[in-house]
């Protein structure tokens, strides 16, 4: 369940120590410990790949450059691609037990986690869509897009149980377009990793960006209330 502070719902934490949690609730979840858990987090610059990019021939090399550059590589257990962390970004973690005969589809699981999001954008009178966008990092068609930018990006992870599923979605959402520095960080790793893919800025759009540009007074802290409001687990 989220707790909600007086000043944010969202908590900030080691990145290390929100993976752990994620690991551990998810652990919890599936020994049928709970039922569900929500949690609003941010962290510390980082980059967090998943594990697959950690059996490439040049992840080591990437990372020590990466770690050289201000940019220390986690490997999360959640599938995707390579995402930024940092100070202007904020997660989403949504876990829940499902019994084999009422499992979602992946589609399904998906939408539990960005029809929230939806919901909370559209509170603060952004209209959003669930879109790839091309050029944005961890692209996917369940992105949830503003102004055809991304804005979240999305993951998952089902763990079976003796009954069912624990299944674990996230989201990672942007309080503002990452910078350029978040960029280069991208697309080193990449070329470093051997993988011909290029990273673009204006692939991607902060809450802040659109509050700016659409002379609203509403504030990201009444979008990340009604967020918290919508996940209560």
């Amino acid at each position: 369940m989220i707790t909600k502070a007086a000043a944010s719902p969202v908590l900030d934490l080691a990145l290390a120590d929100a993976l752990a949690w994620e690991a551990g609730r998810l652990a919890d979840i599936a020994a049928g410990r709970c039922a569900s858990s929500a949690l609003l987090w941010s962290c510390e610059p980082a980059l967090v790949a998943p594990s697959n990019l950690g059996r490439l021939p040049g992840f080591a090399r990437a990372s020590a450059q990466a770690t050289s550059d201000g940019w220390p590589v986690h490997l999360r257990s959640t599938g995707g691609d390579l995402v930024p962390q940092g100070p202007g970004i904020v997660n989403l973690s949504l876990m829940w037990s499902a019994p084999q005969e009422t499992a979602p589809s992946i589609e399904e699981a998906f939408r539990r986690l960005t029809a929230p999001i939806c919901g909370a954008l559209s509170s603060i009178g952004l209209t959003s869509s669930l879109a790839p966008v091309p050029d944005a990092f961890c692209d996917g068609r369940f992105n949830v897009a503003v102004a055809g930018r991304k804005f979240a990006g999305t993951a998952q992870r089902w763990r079976p149980t003796g009954g069912g599923y624990a299944i674990h979605a996230h989201a990672m959402m942007l309080m503002r377009t990452p910078d350029d520095a978040a960029i280069r960080a991208l697309n080193r790793f990449y070329r470093d990793c051997g993988i011909n893919r290029t990273i673009r800025a204006s692939a991607h759009i902060g809450l802040q960006d659109v509050v700016q540009r659409n002379g609203t007074s509403v504030s990201q802290h009444h979008f990340l209330s009604a967020l918290a409001d919508r996940v209560q687990a």
